[in-house]
């Protein structure tokens, strides 16, 4: 773990606490709602995961996010190591691993992003699905260690919310949208544990009362609504 004071460790949680608030407000609300002594942790993880997605995808130039890619790559030794590097994120990381985080699966999530590059898309059903349990899955197996949700919920939750990101977020063949939304919601409902599955449902239901196309900005909304937290605390307290 890294030697920095309390009162610096608390500044790194909070940055990047804030750094998933602005990169990801979907899984940050859904960490509102995380038992307490395991937030920051989940935090962290999820967070990780944003500087991944962001490496990945937030450039045009395939070199520079492979570049970004590797320097996580690389972190991953200071930080199971205990020597972090002066990144809010990494540092928050740092912390999280007492708790169980696993080095093997953050790299695994690195190494999906790096393929996924490489990859020219495949709108097939098959092809998203198996796409979405490479991105999601480590991810969702150290949230589940962390908070106590079973193991078996991690591939139908890495589906679900995969294959939602996927209609959020890409140029999606318009033939092919019904099929993705089917297979998200055929998924949604085996992973109960998992409070993103509470906006996935939200997502999922812009993209039906949408009839399907993506076009309409309504289908496509990127924040949850005013009702995402009300649902959310519902979820949290049934489960």
């Amino acid at each position: 773990m890294a030697t920095d004071s309390p009162k610096t460790r608390v500044v790194y949680t909070d940055l990047t606490a804030a750094a998933l608030r602005d990169n990801d407000r979907d899984l940050y609300l859904c960490t509102l709602f995380a038992p307490q002594d395991r937030r920051a942790a989940l935090q962290a993880l999820y967070a990780f995961n944003a500087e991944i997605s962001r490496a990945s995808g937030g450039s045009s130039e395939a070199a520079i996010g492979h570049m970004r890619l590797k320097w996580w790559y690389d972190a991953l030794e200071d930080i199971f190591n205990g020597n972090p590097p002066h990144h809010p994120v990494a540092q928050a990381l740092a912390d999280a691993v007492p708790f169980g985080v696993e080095q093997e699966a953050l790299a695994a999530v690195i190494e999906a992003h790096a393929e996924d590059m490489a990859a020219e898309p495949d709108y097939a059903a098959e092809a998203m699905e198996n796409r979405a349990i490479a991105l999601w899955a480590p991810i969702f197996a150290q949230a589940e260690s962390l908070v106590g949700v079973p193991s078996e919920q991690t591939e139908p939750a890495a589906k679900a919310w995969g294959l939602t990101m996927t209609l959020r977020r890409h140029a999606v063949p318009p033939d092919t949208v019904p099929t993705l939304h089917d297979a998200a919601r055929a998924n949604l409902a085996l992973a109960p544990g998992h409070l993103c599955m509470v906006l996935a449902d939200i997502y999922l239901k812009r993209v039906q009362r949408a009839n399907y196309d993506l076009t309409p900005p309504s289908a496509r909304r990127t924040d949850p609504g005013a009702l995402a937290i009300p649902k959310l605390w519902w979820a949290a307290r049934r489960s």
